[in-house]
């Protein structure tokens, strides 16, 4: 029996901006103060919308959804737990066997009880830890470091057999502990990403730790260095699935795929009023908004001129920067698609995908130069970590 395949789709929900932190690069750091939050009605208002339009989607190209629903900030653990038992019911309800869903909350972990261990053990399906080492830029409101309680926290998850994995953004402070972050996360046993800083809330707000391109491909290729010849690997994104692309590009026979938003739309931002974006597009601009799921049926806000217009522009970046890489179809494009991580210079207004090659070729070029390679240019073995990450 073949294992059924799932096409993936992944809506961030930005539940509340509500926080209780007030890290220094946050680019919601204007709206952290804010209370509103989705009533349970959006909510099942939104999960309806999303059963209707997958469950016919599924009909019509014979291939099931897997919905992924990343709960986000904000703090989503400033909410009560409750709130969440009674939308995970809703969910239920809704959906009952028409979709496959799963539930991943993004938390700063700094507000943890008994109750809230409860809910990250059967209520959610992944944890995600934001956690960055020897930065000192995650503050609470009173302007104290919270890394030593988020660190003391998350041997609680692990006494609790909870699994969770961890996001470390890379900034000017902790750019020299690179080697220190890395070992930090495999003494630990523990996956994680490295998300590199990108726009802020305002002007100037990172000048005392922003990073430049060369800083971001220095510190990502000394990371995939460290990866590459651990004796305990950890899962480590972007680099699990850079080295997929390289392995990808090096084998002839291997798949070709081709992002294209048109088709399918992998990555959902759902700010708080309900309006979504595509991923790569400002969601801090209403101009950008595809419409409101909580008032619309998914199906009219993915068509229509101004999802047209979204996926113009996603063409239009991948036009420019994605026909003359090599490595374009072992990677889809989906990363110029969806810039807002990825890409970090401007040339005539087009962002150019500069970080990501750079690192592809770095890892290519370990893979030519170690015992990795046939003599026809072929991948002998390779072992990776399994990727699956947290957003």
């Amino acid at each position: 029996m073949t294992q059924e395949s799932f096409r993936q789709v992944q809506f961030v929900t930005k539940i509340s901006k509500f926080c209780n932190l007030r890290c220094a690069y946050c680019y919601e750091f204007a709206e952290l103060g804010e209370r509103e939050r989705m009533s349970p009605e959006q909510l099942r208002q939104m999960y309806t919308h999303m059963r209707d339009y997958y469950v016919q989607k599924d009909q019509e190209d014979g291939i099931r959804t897997h919905l992924h629903i990343v709960w986000h900030g904000g703090e989503p653990l400033m909410i009560e737990p409750d709130y969440y038992w009674r939308t995970l019911d809703d969910q239920r309800t809704i959906f009952g066997d028409s979709l496959r869903t799963s539930n991943t909350v993004q938390t700063n972990l700094t507000v943890l009880d008994d109750e809230r261990i409860r809910l990250l053990r059967d209520g959610f399906d992944n944890v995600g830890v934001s956690l960055d080492l020897f930065s000192g830029l995650r503050v609470n409101i009173a302007g104290r470091d919270q890394q030593e309680k988020v660190v003391a926290h998350m041997e609680r998850l692990r006494s609790e057999g909870i699994p969770f994995g961890c996001i470390t953004v890379l900034t000017k402070k902790n750019l020299a502990r690179v080697k220190d972050t890395f070992s930090f996360y495999e003494r630990a046993g523990i996956g994680f990403r490295v998300l590199p800083l990108f726009e802020g809330a305002y002007a100037d707000q990172h000048e005392a730790y922003d990073i430049t391109v060369p800083e971001i491909v220095s510190a990502l290729n000394q990371i995939a260095d460290l990866w590459l010849t651990s004796d305990n690997p950890v899962q480590v994104s972007p680099l699990d699935y850079q080295l997929q692309i390289v392995l990808r590009h090096l084998d002839p026979e291997a798949p070709r795929s081709y992002f294209n938003q048109r088709e399918w739309l992998p990555v959902i931002v759902v700010n708080t009023p309900g309006d979504i974006y595509a991923y790569g597009d400002p969601y801090e601009d209403p101009q950008a908004s595809l419409g409101n799921i909580f008032t619309t049926p998914l199906g009219e806000l993915l068509s229509g001129p101004r999802f047209d217009a979204s996926a113009r522009e996603a063409e239009v970046r991948m036009a420019a920067n994605c026909l003359n890489c090599k490595y374009f179809g072992a990677c889809s494009g989906a990363a110029i698609a969806n810039n807002r991580d990825n890409v970090h210079t401007v040339v005539d207004g087009i962002g150019v995908c500069d970080v990501d090659r750079a690192v592809l070729e770095h890892i290519e070029n370990r893979l030519r130069t170690g015992d990795v390679l046939d003599r026809n240019g072929r991948v002998k073995a390779v072992t990776a970590p399994a990727v699956d990450p947290v957003s």
